[in-house]
């Protein structure tokens, strides 16, 4: 449809508490409304001055109701109960089928604050619950807190967050490490497999600003350590 065609399925009639220039207005933005987001929605302008025939416009159509149609059984209580002073915004409804809707409706109010009528509009989501429901699925995954994994053809930039992750764990900064800090700091990164990776006592040396011998020397007692606790 171009914006120069009339709705397919737009009708009203006379509205009769509705002051003509608000309907026209109201009637202007219902259709605005219904074309963005067609053919999931439906706009109505319910007329407060007869219930049993209160559709007075209708742009769209989900619900399949008429102009001149009842209205719902919501507007009935909320009318008759005087519960009009707030709006409601995105409650959730079902039509027929099992689909789904979420809607919104907007009290028409006289300079007393008397409602006299409804601005209802209407959406299907029955297709968007499907897709997130069905997307949901997809993108799930097992939990598995403990497992980090880092994607790169460079083996330095793995285990320069390796480092970092492992400073993150003690909870230590590089520049405030004292030698028991840095033999576990060794201990661990030995034991997440860095030193299997040739040249890299000394690529870490680098990064902790030591000598390579120092790191040699961490990494013995930490695996002395290691074959303590295990003795």
């Amino acid at each position: 449809m171009n914006d120069n065609q009339a709705p397919q399925a737009i009708a009203t009639i006379p509205a009769r508490s509705i002051p003509e220039a608000t309907y026209k207005v109201l009637c202007q933005v219902a259709t605005a409304i219904e074309r963005l987001f067609s053919p999931f929605c439906e706009v109505v302008i319910h007329d407060f001055a007869d219930f049993e025939h209160s559709i007075v416009y209708l742009a769209g159509n989900i619900t399949n109701r008429n102009v001149g149609g009842a209205a719902t059984d919501l507007l009935l209580a909320k009318a008759s109960s005087g519960e009009t002073d707030t709006d409601l915004y995105n409650y959730l409804t079902s039509l027929p089928g099992g689909r789904m809707m979420k809607s919104c409706t907007v009290f028409l109010r006289d300079e007393r604050g008397r409602a006299y009528g409804a601005f209802c509009i209407n959406f299907d989501i029955t297709a968007f619950v499907s897709m997130r429901n069905q997307l949901g699925r997809f993108v799930a995954t097992a939990k598995h807190d403990d497992i980090v994994e880092t994607f790169t053809d460079d083996i330095e930039e793995t285990v320069q967050n390796l480092i970092a992750e492992t400073l993150a764990e003690i909870g230590q900064r590089q520049p405030m490490l004292n030698r028991e800090d840095k033999i576990d700091l060794i201990r661990r990164l030995d034991e997440k497999g860095v030193f299997q990776v040739k040249k890299m006592a000394p690529f870490v040396a680098d990064q902790l600003g030591v000598s390579r011998a120092t790191i040699y020397n961490y990494l013995r007692e930490s695996r002395e350590e290691n074959r303590g606790d295990h003795d």
